[in-house]
């Protein structure tokens, strides 16, 4: 009786010793993986503390703030661009820093404080920059409405060149048509523009 009771009380100790390596090797997992220690996501799910905040990736990185120098050489009834907000929203200096929003296209949205750098809507942003930086000024044209609800200026913008860059951002398709009325005077070939560039697979249409 005793050996069966000896026998009972290993085969216990043995099962106790196992239970407890295995909630140690899942404890470690859990761990390595960032689920421990838990927190609670603001979507009310939970994650583990090194999981990446919502609507980030673990891809992404600080956001780079794009400025502008000033142009070399200043030409009338033109504003310097200083600052590239995304693909469709410039700041320009016209006595102070003013937000400029691209009439009739939109771009995919960036983060605020970080961005992906190969998302459709970094890419659009950077090639805006880009195309900015090689002479940072502009020129206005407006459609019915001046400003936005956020306060913005509603323009159709015109590089030194005279090109219209809400044009070319949908020409080299890195932006799509966005019609809202009462401005739509261009929102027919803007139309046309981005069905050309989906045809060419262009920018984001790849």
């Amino acid at each position: 009786m005793a050996r069966a009771g000896n026998s009972g009380k290993l085969h216990t100790g043995r099962t106790a010793a196992l239970m407890v390596a295995l909630v140690l090797l899942i404890g470690a997992l859990l761990w390595a993986g960032g689920y421990l220690p838990f927190r609670l996501r603001n979507d009310g799910i939970y994650a583990g503390g090194n999981a990446p905040a919502p609507g980030t990736t673990a891809a992404a990185i600080e956001r780079p703030r794009l400025y502008l120098p000033a142009p070399d050489k200043k030409k009338s009834g033109h504003y310097a661009v200083t600052q590239v907000i995304d693909g469709d929203t410039i700041e320009i200096d016209r006595g102070k820093g003013e937000r400029v929003r691209l009439i009739g296209i939109d771009t995919p949205e960036v983060g605020r404080d970080t961005i992906e750098p190969d998302s459709d809507g970094w890419q659009a942003t950077m090639f805006l920059f880009k195309l900015l930086e090689q002479d940072p000024q502009v020129k206005l044209k407006f459609d019915e409405e001046r400003e936005d609800k956020y306060g913005r200026t509603l323009a159709y913008v015109y590089l030194p060149d005279g090109r219209m860059l809400n044009e070319v951002m949908l020409k080299e398709g890195w932006a799509e048509t966005m019609r809202i009325a009462p401005n739509t005077r261009h929102a027919d070939e803007f139309k046309q523009l981005e069905a050309e560039a989906k045809a060419a697979r262009k920018g984001r249409w790849k």
